[in-house]
């Protein structure tokens, strides 16, 4: 049974490549002409194209051994090229043997990180319990889900699907208000109630066995966001507030800790496109009906026919003819975000409300004004401190790879922020000014500050010279991190700061990077930028901050190419994450259509 077994499946993986470039294909058109549809239509389309691809391979090699074991080798009236590649066959299937085989590897090791989670993690009280039960009843859920803790993940997870299991991180309990977390287990139980984990599995099973193929990894990772796009549409319905998770979605997305490579099993809130899923949230846009929702699978029949057709056309011959293989912040309010935004109309060239109470948007080749809203008012401007901070520390030219140490003079006794450098800890100087600027840490913008020749009243007189220099009337520093309200300035001088800083090419870099790795106590640390806009599809952000104080608001600062213009959005005093991610998405689109 082996002897057949081999070329026949060798020649079906091979005549698998271009019959799945024709599925991806059919694929594109459908998602397309989808594109405004309800996610679930978008999400059955891959989910099909998927299965079709599992298929098409399986039908191609029962149909082979079918035929004359004898026919199967018999080529000789085929081209010389096709007689090489016969020789070529075992190798072939041996090599995609192997690559199943790591493949099932690495499925394994994500069911084995799935089982400790489960053995680990420890029940949540009676009270989460029974919010968890009561959202539970509200999705029609007639079964009870336990919901655990556990600490080491960054997002609330689902694993499971005949004993499902919602987990959610420890941390989150003291970050978030109950509100916001009770979006993020609602996203949960929408895929408990849709059987998702087990449908992700399949997925899974799908990419090891048909790994060599682009279109099935990519059709595996847009069924992923439609389905993330699902259940947020489904949370959103049993709460009956798009925008409460929208903003539990963007306070989620600001904290740092990151799932490892072998958590794709587990079906995470912070799953898919997470801008764009808040973005669509925020903004919802009506569903095609029609005939439209029909087109799936009209088109997908006619690919199935047109397949089909082909391997009829070639069953005349020995053999079907292959073709070679190509190639930290804190929550704000939950009213926050139901709170109507600034009816005023920004004054200059682009006419756009925006939720933000201060901004700003200026053409920086001109140095024209294209949009402004109180942009001359004094405001605190939290962690937009740290750009002067940073300048400061790299006027001083001290050695940037000298040991600094955190101490407790630089735990946050104001606000107390939270921090993830531990008193005690050892970096560099160029570690702490990386921390500062990317991950906006506080207690290594006070080691900065406090590590300055002549100590930290000497650095806040450094600032306050350096503004000076700028020619900043309105702006006010008294310490580096931000997190004092005296701290303030307006819109139109961060633009000016923002001017500042990009002669520096070290805050540039820094803050250009949607991420990097750290050295802290002698161990590289993974640092997530808090501007989740760096690094996102679309956007070419060139410098970057964020802030954040229950006096500032949501603040953000950023230079950006958009529609071939440089440009300086400044965004002070947004009412949430959510809406300060809107209103840099409204104002990009603007200036696209502006040109």
């Amino acid at each position: 049974m082996i002897e057949p077994l081999i070329p026949a499946l060798g020649w079906a993986l091979l005549n698998f490549v271009w019959q799945g470039l024709l599925l991806g294909g059919a694929a594109v058109l459908l998602l397309w002409s989808l594109r405004r549809a309800d996610p679930r239509w978008r999400y059955a389309v891959c989910g099909l194209a998927l299965l079709a691809c599992l298929l098409l391979p399986l039908v191609h090699l029962l149909w082979l051994l079918t035929q004359d074991p004898g026919e199967l080798t018999e080529l000789v009236e085929l081209p010389d090229w096709l007689l090489q590649m016969q020789e070529l066959l075992p190798a072939l299937v041996n090599g995609w043997a192997c690559g199943v085989g790591l493949m099932g590897v690495r499925l394994g090791l994500g069911l084995a990180w799935v089982a400790r989670l489960r053995h680990q993690a420890a029940p949540a009280s009676v009270v989460w319990q029974a919010r968890l039960d009561a959202l539970a009843h509200r999705l029609g859920l007639r079964r009870s889900i336990p919901l655990r803790l556990f600490d080491g993940i960054g997002s609330p997870l689902t694993v499971g699907f005949w004993r499902p299991v919602v987990l959610l991180p420890a941390a989150l309990l003291s970050r978030l208000p109950v509100p916001m977390l009770e979006a993020l287990l609602a996203h949960e139980l929408a895929h408990v109630r849709r059987w998702d984990y087990l449908f992700n599995l399949l997925q899974s099973l799908v990419e090891a066995l048909l790994f060599f193929h682009p279109v099935v990894w990519w059709l595996s990772s847009r069924m992923r966001d439609e389905r993330e796009q699902v259940a947020d549409a489904i949370a959103a319905q049993s709460l009956g507030d798009s925008r409460r998770v929208a903003q539990a979605l963007a306070e989620l997305s600001c904290l740092d800790e990151a799932l490892p490579p072998t958590a794709n099993l587990a079906l995470s809130a912070r799953g898919g496109r997470l801008l764009q899923r808040i973005e669509r949230l925020m903004t919802p846009q009506p569903h095609a009906t029609g005939w439209k929702l029909a087109l799936p699978a009209l088109a997908l029949a006619c690919a199935s026919v047109l397949v089909q057709a082909q391997n009829q056309k070639a069953s005349g011959q020995v053999q079907p003819a292959p073709v070679a293989s190509p190639a930290p912040a804190a929550a704000a309010h939950p009213a926050a975000l139901a709170k109507p935004a600034d009816a005023a109309t920004p004054t200059g060239v682009m006419r756009l409300p925006v939720n933000a109470r201060h901004a700003l948007v200026l053409d920086d080749d001109s140095g024209k004004v294209l949009m402004a809203k109180d942009a001359d008012a004094v405001v605190p401007i939290a962690s937009l401190t740290k750009l002067m901070t940073a300048m400061v520390v790299l006027d001083a030219k001290q050695d940037p790879n000298e040991k600094l140490r955190i101490v407790r003079e630089d735990v946050d006794t104001l606000k107390h922020s939270l921090s993830r450098v531990p008193v005690g800890a050892e970096m560099t100087r160029q570690a702490a000014l990386s921390l500062a600027l990317m991950a906006s840490e506080n207690r290594a913008a006070s080691a900065l500050a406090r590590s300055f020749p002549g100590g930290s009243n000497a650095f806040v007189l450094a600032m306050q010279a350096k503004a000076r220099s700028l020619g900043l009337t309105r702006t006010t520093l008294v310490e580096p991190t931000g997190l004092s309200p005296s701290n303030v300035s307006t819109a139109s001088e961060v633009a000016r700061i923002m001017a500042a800083a990009a002669r520096y090419p070290e805050i540039a870099r820094i803050t250009a990077d949607d991420k990097t790795r750290v050295p802290v106590n002698g161990k590289a640390r993974e640092v997530r930028n808090t501007n989740r806009l760096v690094g996102a599809k679309g956007w070419d952000i060139r410098l970057s901050k964020t802030g954040y104080t229950e006096e500032a608001g949501r603040c953000l600062a950023m230079r950006m190419k958009s529609a071939g213009k440089d440009v300086t959005v400044v965004l002070l005093d947004a009412d949430g994450s959510a809406q300060r991610l809107r209103d840099a998405a409204a104002i990009r689109k603007q200036l696209a259509k502006h040109g």
